[in-house]
């Protein structure tokens, strides 16, 4: 987990510390969407399409194409930084879809091939 994480957020420099690295890990500030500004974001993907939430419907929807990646990565990095930033996930089907839950936000968050491409469509309040 440690070197997937380090892929997300950039790799350490060897000669650090470890008292260094936990005092730096503490905080960090993890990006959240534009769509949904308490949702951690993925590599900084920009929407591609984003409906806001209604009284008629309670959820967002947002849709993010992740470029030249593969379903399985995407799935296990997006699970890691949901965690790291203290989400709990509820419900999981593996590399297709997982619901996460902080405070008192919910997002279910669907992942699909899409070409060389990953989709990500996420439903969230």
């Amino acid at each position: 987990m440690g070197k997937l994480l380090s892929r997300v957020f950039g790799s350490k420099n060897d000669n650090q510390d470890s008292n260094h690295d936990k005092k730096d890990s503490a905080n960090i500030k993890i990006p959240c969407t534009k769509e949904f500004p308490y949702l951690p974001s993925y590599h900084w993907v920009q929407a591609t399409e984003f409906t806001p939430a209604t009284t008629e419907e309670p959820l967002g929807k947002a849709k993010y194409l992740v470029h030249k990646s593969k379903d399985t990565v995407v799935y296990e990095a997006y699970k890691a930084i949901l965690i790291e930033d203290g989400w709990t996930i509820n419900e999981e089907t593996k590399v297709i879809n997982f619901v996460a839950q902080k405070d008192n936000h919910i997002a279910n968050i669907s992942f699909s091939i899409f070409e060389e491409n990953v989709l990500l469509t996420v439903l969230a309040k």
